[in-house]
């Protein structure tokens, strides 16, 4: 198994204007806006911070509330088009009692534009969607929705995608869902990133990368297409978000380190990493 290349990394209080080493930044999505600015969502602030990818102190890096359904964001998504944000919420108890998961729809002012329920209905509370990315399809708005088995449904198994369509009311609605293959079938999901049919899948408690490709019609995996990569070292305890920043290189954010979590991952927690994928693969 390859091993990622560190390319640079940073704790986010260095980047994040206001905030100091004992601020609680427990990073959970990371998604472009453009070439040269991410944004970081947070799974216990309902704010969003924007970063500029070189990882260094800007002018342009800022945090603003974004008001939502939940405490906190689980990932995060762009369409850089319209330049809106997507703030997916891993599930909320519906009007009906039954958990699903919602997206929170911003504009390119950071004012809330809708929020949506997204089908489907979940066992648990905290085992609900887990990643998402925003695709565009011969013209038509898609999310990718990354999940574990949790959906109340017959016949899945664990580790999924399923691809959302935009409705004309500006809701979603079902589109099909995409079995992820043996090689990605990690102990949990944290992130989805996906740029040109290819698409990454991080894992928190096995510490890998999965990378593989989509066909034309972004309905299935390309079979035999996939790689599974370690990051640098084991100090990397917390990686939450990630997204492609070109064909072989990722940025990504870490969570907060738990209690029950080693020292050594004090390293690199509440931080930014980017990643490039080594050659010959």
């Amino acid at each position: 198994m390859k091993k990622l290349e560190l390319v640079r990394e940073a704790k986010l209080f260095r980047l994040i204007p206001g905030r100091t080493r004992t601020s609680r930044l427990e990073a959970s999505g990371i998604a472009l806006i453009d070439d040269s600015t991410a944004l970081v969502a947070f799974d216990n602030l309902n704010q969003i911070a924007r970063i500029d990818v070189s990882l260094k102190r800007s002018r342009r890096n800022g945090i603003w509330h974004t008001p939502s359904l939940g405490a906190g964001f689980e990932d995060i998504a762009t369409d850089v088009t319209r330049r809106s944000t997507f703030g997916l919420i891993e599930s909320v108890e519906d009007c009906d009692g039954a958990l699903r998961g919602f997206v929170a729809e911003y504009d390119r002012e950071g004012r809330l534009r809708r929020c949506v329920r997204l089908p489907g209905k979940f066992r648990k509370a905290n085992k609900g969607f887990e990643g998402l990315a925003h695709v565009r399809h011969n013209g038509r708005e898609h999310l990718y929705a990354l999940r574990e088995a949790n959906l109340l449904a017959r016949g899945r198994s664990r580790g999924h995608i399923d691809v959302y369509i935009r409705a004309v009311n500006g809701t979603w609605k079902e589109s099909h869902s995409i079995r992820l293959p043996a090689e990605a079938r990690f102990k949990d999901y944290s992130a989805l990133a996906y740029r040109h049919h290819q698409v990454a899948i991080v894992s928190q408690e096995s510490a890998r990368l999965w990378v593989g490709r989509l066909d034309p019609d972004g309905r299935t995996l390309i079979p035999r297409s996939g790689a599974v990569y370690r990051f640098p070292g084991k100090h990397y305890c917390n990686i939450e978000g990630i997204d492609w920043l070109s064909a072989d290189t990722l940025i990504a954010v870490s969570d907060r380190r738990q209690k029950d979590q080693p020292v050594k991952c004090d390293r690199t927690d509440q931080s930014v990493h980017v990643f490039r994928i080594p050659t010959g693969t």
